[in-house]
């Protein structure tokens, strides 16, 4: 497992760290937060068959607590004198990205669903491996990668739709 975590695995994590929080937060701090929780808990993902995963998820928990931690809100009573709790223009933007990763959660949860084909040739893409690349690493004629992947982002695309 260690092994994995290598330079190419952090900086990929740092790309996705840097989509997770648009600005808002030092990106490297979710990276060294999820690199430190899968080393200390190196025995229960030990086997686990993509790290990458657990990485990302552990990122977006680190991003969701830290925003939770920053929470400002504006305190109002509407017309029946009841208090209403509105959120400031930098709390709305946040909650904006808390969408975003619920959006990528269910994408994360689609494919879990899909064949493993599929599972296989979208996590390749989302690694930015060129079609070259792909086909070599799944043994695979680069025509028929080309064509696997259009046709399972298009069940992708069917599946996040519904």
């Amino acid at each position: 497992m260690l092994d994995e975590i290598d330079k190419n695995f952090i900086e990929s994590l740092r790309v996705i760290a840097r989509g997770i929080v648009k600005g808002k937060l030092d990106p490297d701090e979710l990276v060294n937060g999820a690199v430190e929780y899968l080393i200390s808990n190196k025995e229960k993902y030990m086997d686990h068959p993509n790290l990458k995963a657990v990485a990302v998820l552990k990122m977006k928990g680190l991003f969701i607590d830290e925003i939770r931690k920053t929470k400002k809100f504006t305190s109002m009573t509407d017309e029946k004198g009841q208090d209403l709790e509105i959120a400031d223009e930098k709390q709305t933007d946040i909650l904006d990205k808390i969408s975003l990763s619920t959006e990528c959660n269910k994408a994360l949860s689609v494919i879990k669903s899909m064949g493993e084909k599929c599972r296989e040739i979208l996590m390749l893409a989302a690694d930015d491996l060129a079609y070259k690349e792909m086909a070599e690493k799944i043994d695979t004629p680069i025509g028929t990668v080309m064509s696997r992947l259009a046709n399972c982002r298009k069940e992708l695309k069917g599946l996040m739709s519904t």
